[in-house]
């Protein structure tokens, strides 16, 4: 073992001198390391579980980005978009991309009774990721979304409690466009949802997609009404709902022109299939109907009850499309790398990326604040334990004034009497850190598990404190604060310098 090593274990591990003042003061020191080091892992612990958490609630709620169309103004209500792009759906296959779905919304004011709340109504698909709304459903389940099951919605428990409502219960949703269009739509309470954060629990209520892209108009559905004329002619007239109702129609296989009725002769016996494409001046994507009229041999006007009159088509091209489109990444520290991306290489004109930050401004300000708070209280915690190792350092030096003196005598260098001392800290520093961890990761693992410490969820977005345990930042953190500390204490260790032989074994 090495002199100066030797030294430093005799002078802290002396078993003949129990009575010594420095015993105390050391021991004070390392509770204050012990106690520092434990307050630090566990601010950072908190500080990253904590935004960890509250951006997992905004980009579960929203995605990390949106596509949207540049038209868009209002940020509750949806302008649309063309589900078919040359990014939908395989977006998901870029590295760094977790997820990609369609999503609208509406404003709207739900209606039970005598009581009344505005709501965002959004709409969400058969892509639609439930990971996150499963985490945060409190009663019933999520949708089920397909082409028979749609009366359905999700609220929060923030509405289900303000509008005395239940999962079963049935609610009418007025969907509102502009100034002058309301139509009320009833939905019965699939199941109840808690996010924690404001603007969602306040406003959000979800639906089938279908809903709003019906009531939007997003799209035309063509339509074609047959009656009777005379003889064995029949008049068939086109119909258009949708798009800027500013239509115009296609006959294909006749020389018909615009709405009608026209007419066409359907003897017994025979059948006849009439085809109608109805589209408009706005751009919307045309829809096709058909009629197939089969008439049977006996005379028109006695059987016309029995005629067989067949309908089909696209039925309707509200549903091709959208909104937007959420975007959940894999890692949020790309979020602005993927968006750039995404932007320039992905998407075409027309439409632009919103992120989660542009979102929740105030939510990730707030945030970014928790880096100041934890910068401050580990310099706290540092200043602290280095008061404490330089006291107890400054302490046992004075303690050891003639033993120092004795060495100098012997020719130990200066050098030599500040490496003795500086061991000496280090050892310190050593135990009260590696307690400390062990204090500190022992509160954080209870926390973890049991939930001990409880939150206002309405003001701070989680019902518990959360933590997020990683080996990385712990490891920095012990090597940033015996570096430092040991550093630190450099300067006392200089006072030893100032201790002349002759003085210092002048009583000895």
């Amino acid at each position: 073992m090495a002199f100066a090593h030797f030294i430093a274990r005799r002078i802290l591990f002396d078993k003949d001198r129990q009575d010594r003042l420095s015993r105390p003061i050391v021991l004070i020191a390392v509770l204050g390391i012990v106690i520092g080091m434990a307050v630090m892992i566990l601010t950072i612990g908190i500080s990253t579980g904590f935004q960890g958490e509250v951006r997992a609630k905004v980009t579960g709620a929203g995605g990390h980005l949106q596509i949207v169309p540049l038209a868009q103004a209002d940020p509750k209500a949806s302008e649309r978009v063309r589900i078919e792009q040359s990014f939908y759906p395989w977006l998901d296959t870029v590295p760094g991309v977790a997820h990609i779905q369609v999503f609208a919304l509406q404003p709207g004011i739900v209606q039970t009774g005598e009581e009344i709340q505005g709501v965002v109504v959004k709409g969400v698909g058969a892509d639609q990721d439930w990971g996150f709304l499963k985490k945060s459903l409190v009663a019933g389940n999520v949708l089920d979304i397909g082409d028979t099951v749609r009366s359905q919605t999700l609220i929060s428990r923030w509405m289900a409690r303000r509008l005395r409502l239940d999962v079963g219960d049935t609610i009418t949703i007025y969907l509102v466009k502009g100034r002058e269009e309301v139509r009320p739509r009833k939905f019965r309470i699939q199941g109840i949802y808690e996010t924690g954060l404001e603007k969602v629990d306040h406003q959000l209520a979800l639906v089938d997609i279908a809903h709003l892209q019906r009531f939007a108009h997003w799209g035309i559905q063509a339509e074609m009404q047959v009656e009777i004329a005379s003889g064995d002619s029949l008049h068939i007239t086109a119909l258009a709902f949708g798009g800027d109702r500013s239509y115009h129609y296609r006959w294909p296989g006749t020389t018909w022109e615009g709405k009608g009725p026209h007419a066409i002769a359907v003897p017994p016996g025979s059948e006849a299939k009439i085809t109608l494409i109805a589209g408009d001046d706005g751009g919307t994507l045309p829809d096709t109907a058909w009629v197939n009229l089969k008439r049977p041999t006996q005379k028109f006007e006695e059987t016309m009850a029995l005629a067989q009159v067949t309908r089909g088509g696209h039925g309707g091209t509200y549903k091709d499309y959208c909104g937007g489109f959420e975007v959940s990444l894999k890692d949020y520290t790309q979020l602005t790398k993927l968006d750039d991306r995404i932007y320039n290489d992905f998407i075409g004109p027309g439409l632009r990326t919103i992120t989660a930050r542009q979102q929740y401004p105030e939510v990730f300000s707030w945030l970014e604040l928790l880096d100041t708070n934890v910068i401050v209280v580990i310099v706290l915690m540092v200043l602290v334990a280095i008061i404490n190792m330089a006291s107890a350092l400054l302490i046992i030096i004075l303690e050891r004034t003639n033993m120092i003196g004795v060495l100098k005598a012997l020719g130990t260098s200066n050098g030599q009497m500040r490496r003795i001392f500086l061991i000496d800290a280090a050892y310190i520093l050593g135990v009260g850190i590696v307690l400390g961890d062990l204090l500190g990761i022992g509160l954080a693992l209870a926390q973890k598990k049991w939930g001990l410490a409880r939150l206002p969820i309405e003001s701070y977005y989680v019902d518990k404190v959360p933590i997020d345990l990683s080996f990385g930042p712990i490891l920095a953190l012990n090597i940033g604060v015996l570096l430092v500390c040991v550093l630190a204490m450099v300067l006392p260790s200089m006072y030893v310098s100032r201790i002349a032989p002759a003085k210092a074994i002048r009583f000895t």
